[in-house]
């Protein structure tokens, strides 16, 4: 890793991090152009097709924005401590946003096609996931941002905090990539006349995206050197 960033924390840090967020930003296009007009004939309809929207608003909720909210400390080190808390609050509430978004779409086609829900291992991962978000956001947003708690109490949440955020995004990946698999196999996009190859070559190039996108995520969150400094009389 040295080799390709070099030794120094924070230019290489910011390297990977442009690496990262090109990754994303494709892997978002990527699963977007999935149900475009050019290449798909179930295009974005919600009141048709409302599973369109759902491998979208999955990804760039959980994914994407969850990912990016993790690393706001370390993006913004020297920014003061209250601003970056506030801008991770914020970044949270758009990736539950998205999450929610791309239930009710799954959801709602589920209803219109007269299908029964959640019975996939995809299905109960993703639901887990998105509990998990919710109560992680509750405890974090009373344990941080609620003035009259502690200072004690927040030392002692923190590495639970900070282990249950890299648990769920990698319980996110894990439901977006066997979603992934899932989607392909339903939709015949390994069909022996190849009719799909434009959308199945797209969707894997996806997965290529997502995984390396999250590999670099966690990275920079367990590489010690790319931490926050600690400030003098902070507040956790």
């Amino acid at each position: 890793m040295y080799t390709l960033v070099g030794r120094n924390p924070e230019s290489s840090y910011r390297k990977l991090l442009v690496l990262g967020e090109l990754l994303g930003f494709l892997s978002v296009v990527s699963v977007g152009l999935l149900f475009d007009k050019r290449v798909s004939t179930n295009t974005y309809d919600w009141q048709t097709n409302p599973f369109s929207y759902h491998p979208l608003m999955m990804t760039l909720g959980l994914l994407f924005c969850y990912g990016n909210a993790m690393l706001l400390y370390r993006t913004f080190r020297t920014t003061p401590k209250l601003i970056v808390k506030i801008l991770h609050a914020i970044f949270l509430l758009v990736s539950l946003a998205g999450g929610l978004i791309g239930l009710t779409a799954i959801i709602r086609s589920k209803q219109l096609g007269k299908r029964s829900h959640f019975m996939s291992y995809h299905s109960w991962i993703g639901l887990i996931t998105l509990s998990l978000f919710v109560l992680q956001w509750i405890c974090g947003f009373i344990c941080f941002l609620v003035p009259q708690l502690s200072l004690n109490v927040r030392k002692a949440y923190m590495p639970s905090h900070r282990l249950w955020g890299k648990v769920i995004f990698l319980s996110a990946v894990v439901a977006i990539l066997t979603g992934l698999s899932e989607h392909g196999v339903t939709s015949s996009f390994f069909a022996a006349n190849d009719s799909q190859r434009v959308r199945r070559l797209m969707m894997n190039f996806y997965g290529i995206f997502a995984s390396l996108f999250a590999l670099i995520v966690i990275y920079l969150l367990s590489n010690d050197e790319y931490q926050r400094p600690p400030e003098k009389d902070a507040q956790t």
